[in-house]
């Protein structure tokens, strides 16, 4: 019975999530400032604080359950489920009805600002360092097999398991560019892995290669990645 303490506590402690590493920005410079975590979606103007980074560098988010934005805002096409998430396919308009079009935006990029408001740098979140150069600059850098993430917003729990083709131009002809959809989506907050399955090799001298297989999953808590800072 003793042999077996130890155990259950390790259980008990995965299953109230004390074992998930929080995450951390590597070789963090701004140990000495007091750093926020903020996202644009709507605009400069706009911030929304989604966190704070102390001096060692990890990440405290501290998501806002709501989020005050004008009617015409709220209202926009950009602000539509459809266009959070499927604004690349072809016919990503009709991929969601208009009831399911609930209020949603892309984050955009993690934005690290200090209590002055100053814009110091920003967070890129991939499963390798070596992905950051194509998700940085996707028209001249080649991909690798890997994933990067993004963080979104929907104001209604979202369901969906679908998949969409993205027609793409190159140099041999038209490429269809496969997503597949498997999200389970809570109210507020959520990040999505975008997992490259599969790449498109190109002459490199006329365009990069790019992604044809794409499969785009929710995440549950906090991605485990790499989290990496680009600094101005």
């Amino acid at each position: 019975m003793n042999n077996r303490l130890p155990l259950l506590i390790c259980l008990v402690i995965s299953f109230i999530g004390c074992s998930q590493t929080p995450p951390k920005i590597e070789n963090y410079p701004f140990g000495a400032l007091d750093v926020r975590v903020m996202v644009m979606p709507f605009g400069m103007e706009q911030p929304i604080e989604v966190g704070q980074v102390p001096s060692s560098g990890t990440i405290n988010f501290n998501f806002p359950k709501e989020i005050a934005v004008s009617t015409e805002m709220a209202t926009s096409e950009s602000s539509k489920l459809w266009y959070t998430l499927f604004s690349q396919c072809d016919y990503g308009m009709d991929m969601v009805s208009e009831e399911e079009n609930v209020f949603s935006f892309d984050a955009g990029f993690l934005s690290l600002w200090t209590s002055d408001n100053r814009y110091v740098g920003v967070i890129f979140t991939v499963s390798n360092e070596e992905l950051l150069p194509w998700v940085e600059d996707p028209a001249y850098m080649d991909p690798i097999i890997g994933s990067y993430y993004k963080l979104i917003y929907v104001s209604k729990p979202v369901n969906y398991k679908e998949e969409c083709i993205q027609t793409k131009a190159a140099e041999d002809g038209d490429v269809q560019v496969a997503y597949s959809y498997d999200l389970q989506l809570k109210q507020g907050f959520n990040f999505l892995e975008y997992k490259i399955e599969h790449i498109y090799k190109t002459d490199p001298n006329i365009m990069a290669s790019f992604p044809d297989k794409v499969s785009v999953k929710s995440v549950e808590n906090i991605p485990t990645s790499k989290w990496i800072g680009k600094y101005f």
